[in-house]
Parts: C-alpha cells; structure tokens; sequence
C-alpha cells in the first residue's frame, strides 16, 4: 500500500514538473458582465439636463438648501425640490453617464464621470448649467463586478451589465 501511495505521489510532482521552463498559458477567465462604453468625444458632451425619469437604482443622495441629488447609479442624478420636506417635488435629471457621486459648494457642482472629474455650475432657478471643467483619468477605470476590466483606446466603460 505504501508503495502505490509513493507512486502516485511521485506521479503528481512529476506532473506539476512537465513545462518546468516553458510559459504556461493559463485559461483566460471571461467576466460575467458586458461593458457599457462611450467613444471618449460622447462621453465628454453627454452630460445635460433633462425632464424628470423614473428612478432605476438609486444610490447616494446629497441634500444642498432645499435641493436634494439622488443618484441613479452610473446614469446621473434626480434633482428634487425639497421645500416642503412632507413633500419633495422631483424637477429634473442631471444625465451624466457613468457618475457615482456628487460635492455641491455655491452652486458648482464636483461630479465623479466614470475616470474624471468634472465641475459645472447649476442654475437652479431655471436648471441650466455650465461645465467648467473636466480633469480627465482622475478615478480609476470601473472594474465588472466580478473583476474584470476593459480597455480600448479612445474608449470609456461607464456601467457593467449582466450577460
């Protein structure tokens, strides 16, 4: 018994051995998740205003005088009137593909936009806004959920979906 024990050890090690030397090609692991990219020029002219949408994954909310920013994850932010705290009224959706957060001091707004930074000044009287700034590749890219990540030049990842 000890001797088949010993062989099949032996075998074992011996295998582990076989490509001592040579590179090993391991199986590449696929992702789960698809990427939702923009050609980078898209990317950096989506961001505007628009008329009040249904929310779809809320996340982080920000609360500013009597305004409050709701995030819908990596698509923008609610922007609801929040005058009467009994009850807010929602007034607009900043769409800005890819944000995940939001600082708001004076009006100008610090926006998370996938890999950059971006500034812009809101109106909130007529809800018009000037970007002032973008700092590009501030952020890291957005890796899938289950790791992975994807690069292609001139390129931006903003969401990852299921498969």
């Amino acid at each position: 018994m000890k001797k088949i024990a010993f062989i099949i050890l032996c075998f074992c090690l011996t295998s582990c051995f076989t490509n001592w030397g040579e590179e090993r090609s391991v199986d590449p692991i696929f992702s789960r998740y698809e990427p939702v990219t923009l050609e980078r020029n898209v990317f950096e002219n989506a961001i505007e205003i628009q008329d009040k949408t249904a929310v779809t994954e809320s996340s982080k909310i920000y609360i500013i005088s009597d305004y409050i920013f709701v995030n819908d994850k990596r698509t923008g932010f609610h922007i609801f009137d929040n005058t009467n705290p009994e009850s807010p009224i929602k007034k607009k959706f900043l769409k800005i593909p890819g944000a995940t957060d939001i600082a708001i001091r004076n009006n100008i707004l610090y926006i998370n936009q996938a890999t950059d930074l971006v500034v812009l000044t809101l109106n909130f009287t007529d809800f018009s806004m000037i970007i002032n700034k973008r700092i590009k590749n501030v952020f890291p890219e957005l890796r899938s959920p289950d790791g992975e990540f994807f690069s292609e030049d001139n390129k931006v990842v903003v969401n990852w979906l299921k498969k």
